[in-house]
């Protein structure tokens, strides 16, 4: 058992009560409780990414435009209260993501290898991106569910261009191909999956 810091803690309630939003299909809810869940019992191996990339200096900005939203001001500053512990990753590859992409996004673990809480068995993040940006066509095992924190849009296969609005969600079956797209806005959004 590892002592996990209050910050981390309260992050983790409220991001649980923004994943159980009937705005969220039923099977992102489902796999958030299950995720959360195993984030009863804390659990850190002590590894930590510690790089920050240029896309990170966007985090402040698009929380402060979060905070203006009652509803999301809980999310904003439990954001802020542990970003200085978020280990940031980033994908360098990748089908169709727009000129420059590797710059202009980052991914920040908070539960999950090099995380806040470093782990194996789930993952709990966010990704934020520049206006004007296209994360590249990707895909993975695990299933996952995102909650949207700021303007943007995300694409399953070839379908179309879905915004699932401020606080709204989409769910990714296993291996399914997805990418997401930032507008005149910074991007942002939380995601976990189960390892």
């Amino acid at each position: 058992m590892t002592t996990r810091p209050e910050v981390l803690t309260e992050f983790i309630r409220v991001a649980r009560q923004h994943f159980a939003s009937d705005r969220l299909p039923a099977e992102g809810r489902k796999i958030a409780k299950e995720v959360f869940a195993r984030l009863d019992d804390s659990s850190d191996d002590g590894q930590r990414a510690g790089t920050r990339y240029p896309a990170c200096e966007w985090l402040d900005a698009s929380l402060v435009a979060l905070s203006g939203d009652v509803r999301f001001r809980d999310i904003a500053m439990a954001l802020k209260a542990v970003a200085p512990l978020i280990g940031w990753r980033r994908r360098t590859s990748g089908a169709n993501g727009s000129p420059g992409y590797v710059e202009q996004h980052a991914n920040g673990i908070i539960c999950g290898p090099g995380g806040a809480e470093s782990r194996s068995d789930v993952q709990l993040g966010l990704t934020i991106m520049l206006p004007n940006t296209r994360y590249p066509d990707h895909s993975h095992p695990p299933e996952e569910a995102y909650v949207l924190l700021s303007p943007g849009e995300f694409r399953q296969g070839d379908g179309e261009w879905v915004d699932p609005g401020l606080g709204g969600g989409i769910y990714n079956t296993p291996n399914i191909v997805h990418a997401m797209r930032s507008s005149a806005s910074p991007f942002l959004a939380l995601w976990c999956l189960l390892v």
